[in-house]
């Protein structure tokens, strides 16, 4: 009996090591991603901390700044169908988060909510930046929102899309997507760190969008091979399994806030409920939320048009474009961007 057991338990050992060597993704070399995903705004910057961090440049330099901060998994290729219009009036600047798009990460990077505000900081203060407004998407509206109320100094506005931060209410962390539930656990990370990420990428954008014409092989293909620079995995799974312990902290502190926010939030979302938009909206004084019917986590993405004139329309009334913009004019993208969804991928 016992020899039975033994061999049973020898068979799906072999057949789980099997799995995780049929499953494994190597690295790929920062040189590769940067061959392909660079473009004539890449940039590049070392931290006094020796971390390599890449953001997008568009714009002249002198004038008023814009700083965006990606989301989740994401980097910034996100802000394509708003940084050419904006970088005409402003200059903008959009920074891959540690362990995200191209920027580094090492041993001795603090992925804590507060660390990904400190990285927020030391970039302004490498760019030399005194004047500006940050924009934030899920979680870098999280890390957002925290730098604001720890560094409020040279900050003219804020704008949270779909961000994170707020604790979960009742229920609804039944309904967080399968795959950002998986890579939650710590537990799991061994086995994901070498393995092929595609399919938990593939799940996470088709929540991320409403409509799934967005979800391109192209886009899957993005997000997995940013997902597999070295190091990454790891801190995707660490930034997913980390402890919420401050957020009631974090939450309360919110009324602080005394600069003009702009909350901008889809009423589909299924990564972030709706109605934290509106938490935050009412915990912000100085708030103005807006909510796009029918769109999901990404309304720079999927409604780029209407969401770049709202965020205009802002930016005027906190940092006024260098360029004679007037408010109420509805914003054209350059031609040579599509905002119009890919083939979808079934």
């Amino acid at each position: 009996m016992f020899r039975r057991i033994l061999i049973i338990l020898l068979v799906l050992a072999a057949l789980l090591s099997a799995a995780r060597l049929a499953l494994h993704r190597g690295d790929i070399p920062y040189s590769q991603l940067e061959e392909r995903y660079s473009t004539v705004s890449s940039r590049f910057l070392t931290l006094p901390d020796g971390l390599i961090v890449h953001y997008r440049d568009e714009g002249e330099t002198d004038a008023p700044a814009l700083v965006m901060i990606h989301g989740f998994a994401s980097s910034s290729e996100t802000w394509t169908a708003w940084q050419a219009d904006l970088a005409s009036d402003y200059r903008v600047i959009s920074l891959d988060l540690p362990g995200h798009g191209l920027t580094r990460v090492n041993s001795e990077t603090n992925l804590e909510i507060g660390g990904l505000a400190d990285f927020i900081s030391a970039c302004i203060e490498e760019l030399g930046l005194t004047d500006y407004t940050l924009v934030g998407s899920s979680l870098g509206g999280h890390a957002a929102w925290v730098h604001a109320l720890d560094q409020p100094a040279g900050l003219n506005g804020l704008v949270l899309i779909a961000s994170a931060g707020l604790p979960p209410g009742p229920g609804e962390d039944k309904d967080t997507p399968w795959a950002l539930e998986l890579v939650s656990h710590g537990w799991i990370k061994p086995m994901l760190a070498g393995g092929d990420p595609r399919l938990l990428v593939r799940n996470g954008l088709r929540s991320a969008y409403s409509d799934r014409g967005f979800v391109s092989d192209d886009l899957i293909t993005q997000y997995t091979e940013f997902a597999r620079a070295p190091g990454h995995r790891e801190a995707l799974i660490d930034i997913a399994s980390r402890p919420r312990d401050s957020a009631e902290a974090d939450q309360a502190r919110l009324s602080e806030l005394t600069l003009p926010v702009l909350i901008m939030q889809g009423d589909q979302d299924q990564i972030v409920p709706p109605e934290h938009a509106e938490q935050f909206h009412a915990l912000i004084p100085n708030s103005e939320l807006i909510i796009y019917e029918g769109i999901g986590h990404l309304p720079q993405e999927e409604k780029a048009m209407e969401s770049l004139s709202d965020l205009r329309r802002f930016l005027i009334s906190v940092q006024p474009p260098s360029s004679d913009v007037k408010p109420g004019i509805e914003p054209e993208l350059p031609q040579d961007i599509s905002v119009e969804p890919a083939e979808a991928v079934d």
